[in-house]
């Protein structure tokens, strides 16, 4: 499902399987860390804490929209870039508020990640602390003016064929897009063995990879 749409061939290889293994490896790393704690603290007033919040809203509208479109491409890579975000917030140094919002995206992703990896989604649900199973917990709800963020989504081509696509912000730096293009998951599956010679940025359009 991380590789391609349903209309699409999907062409095995071991390094999608090894793909999978990491991403699985690191959703239960996240909640591993987390203090399995049911105690609340106030976000507001704390950046990465509110910014946390916002990503995991954002998180949850374009996971949705992915699966109600059959895009479950489009969804892994989105839960593959919260991991990201999560990562960056570390639960070992989280202030009281920061810790909070990431028990709120701990239980949200646990949500999402359900029909994709339902046996690693109950085990990280019953890791947080939660009762009852998540595959009968209701379905996360987002925030539209928590989730509004003035974004592009930009197709990635390797070689003239389309691999994937990626979320920028509106009129980010051609070096910025550069980054996300070539860190994303999805991408760098399609560029094992290749060496990349030019990363052409069509700004707010398309990225271009010419590899070899």
């Amino acid at each position: 499902m991380s590789d391609s749409p349903p209309e699409r061939d999907v062409q095995w290889t071991t390094g999608g399987i090894q793909g999978a293994w990491r991403f699985v490896n690191r959703v239960w790393n996240e909640f591993d860390t987390q203090p399995n704690t049911t105690a609340e603290a106030p976000v507001d007033g704390d950046p990465a804490a509110v910014e946390l919040v916002r990503a995991t809203h954002r998180l949850v509208a374009a996971v949705t929209d992915s699966i109600e479109g059959f895009r479950f491409n489009s969804g892994v890579a989105r839960l593959y870039e919260f991991l990201n975000t999560l990562r960056a917030a570390p639960a070992e140094s989280a202030s009281p508020g920061l810790l909070a919002a990431r028990r709120q995206a701990l239980s949200t992703l646990a949500r999402l990640i359900a029909p994709f990896t339902p046996h690693l989604a109950e085990s990280c649900w019953e890791r947080l602390g939660e009762v009852g199973m998540v595959v009968d917990a209701p379905w996360p709800m987002f925030d539209p003016a928590l989730a509004a963020v003035d974004e592009r989504v930009l197709p990635v081509q390797i070689n003239g064929k389309r691999r994937g696509e990626i979320r920028a912000t509106a009129g980010a730096l051609t070096a910025d897009i550069e980054k996300i293009a070539l860190a994303d998951a999805g991408v760098q599956r399609h560029l094992e063995g290749l060496t990349v010679r030019k990363v052409i940025v069509v700004q707010d359009r398309i990225v271009n990879i010419v590899a070899a």
